[in-house]
């Protein structure tokens, strides 16, 4: 296997894609002063159909026994204090929500992932971030607004003090206007901004070589290096293989009444026995919406060419919402764990795609059948954090 080589100082290099995995790299890269860098985009950013582009999302260290990933967090979550400085210095509000992020077992046990989070937490020295709660009645104590669920079995938890939920699409404005200052270059739009295809080095053999991109302008783009950062489409754009699959997830929002939101205070983000049922959710924000969402096997959308699965989203489907059987599923769960939402109509509900690898983790690699083609997928549903 051939080592990888950066490019040289001096380079121009294109960026396809303005989500969290696009606009991330740019700003590091930025950083270094030596590139000529170029972000390729079919909307505005943040682009409304992009997984990244919501009112929340989590922010945790809790990976059962993925410890890079935990490392990753502890790197990360002084850089989320740090934009919330930046942005009170602008006259801004925060980005990033230290609510803490209480995880439930359920019938007096937790799961391996909760387990082993646990474990992995403390054997990298921040134990003291966690506050046990093993009976119902040190949840109930705390957090008296999750009577019921305990009642109904979710009756041992624990809470992560560190940790919370960022305003993700602020967060990606954030360092749009960081890159921007940097001197990142954009080439937004549907046609000018959305790549086509590829453009290759005429007449190379074996390993096929990438010169730049064409967009749907039929503009060609010339980079010496190329990074698809295209999140859940990138499947249905470059051959991956069988490293990532679009997957689209559940998601709803509640607008509570007052005196709902007013017995939820001081609500922390919220996982329920996660790994087996998949449900999670937030305290209601700023402009009074609560969250509700579920990770699992999620919806596919094969196309009839090839079955790879591209996502559906509300830019080309605007009526689009969420599957009948997957409202009436989220209903029956939060009326056993939630139940004061049962009364709520659902405000905003979409499918979020997910690009979701084979094992969970992100998939950032050169292409092996592509010279100058790197790609940063699979965020998997844990990259915005």
């Amino acid at each position: 296997m051939t080592a990888y080589t950066p490019p040289s100082p001096g380079s121009k290099i294109i960026i396809v894609g303005g989500g969290c995995f696009g606009l991330s790299t740019a700003h590091a890269l930025s950083l270094k002063k030596k590139y000529d860098i170029w972000v390729f985009d079919r909307l505005p950013i943040p682009a409304t159909d992009a997984a990244s582009t919501d009112i929340n999302k989590i922010v945790r260290m809790d990976y059962a026994d993925d410890t890079l990933y935990l490392q990753l967090m502890l790197e990360g979550m002084p850089i989320w204090r740090q934009w919330n400085k930046e942005r009170a210095a602008e006259g801004l509000g925060p980005v990033y929500n230290e609510t803490g992020v209480l995880f439930f077992g359920s019938n007096g046990k937790f799961s391996d992932y909760e387990k082993k989070s646990i474990k992995s937490i403390t054997e990298a020295g921040y134990g003291h971030v966690i506050e046990h709660l093993p009976t119902p009645k040190s949840i109930t104590d705390k957090y008296p607004q999750f009577k019921e669920a305990v009642e109904n079995g979710y009756d041992i938890a624990y809470l992560n003090k560190d940790g919370g939920w960022c305003n993700s699409a602020e967060a990606v404005k954030h360092i749009y206007n960081k890159c921007i200052k940097n001197g990142v270059q954009f080439v937004l739009g549907p046609d000018k901004g959305t790549f086509e295809k590829f453009q290759e080095k005429p007449g190379s053999s074996g390993v096929k070589e990438v010169v730049g991109i064409v967009t749907k302008d039929k503009k060609v783009h010339y980079a010496d290096r190329v990074i698809m950062a295209t999140g859940s489409w990138t499947p249905g754009l470059v051959d991956i293989s069988t490293q990532c699959i679009a997957t689209g997830q559940v998601v709803a929002q509640f607008q509570p009444p007052q005196s709902l939101i007013t017995s939820l205070k001081n609500q922390p983000v919220w996982c329920t026995d996660v790994s087996r049922t998949g449900y999670y959710g937030f305290p209601v924000n700023e402009g009074g919406r609560m969250k509700v969402a579920r990770h699992a096997t999620g919806y596919i959308a094969p196309r009839l060419q090839d079955n790879v699965s591209v996502p559906r989203t509300q830019v080309t489907h605007s009526g689009d919402t969420i599957p009948v059987g997957a409202l009436k599923h989220m209903r029956t769960f939060l009326n056993g764990f939630l139940p004061q939402t049962s009364s709520l109509d659902v405000v905003y509900s979409r499918i979020c795609w997910y690009s979701d690898s084979i094992d969970g983790g992100f998939v950032i690699s050169p292409h092996p059948e592509y010279k100058n083609l790197i790609v940063a997928s699979g965020d998997s549903g844990h990259a915005m954090k």
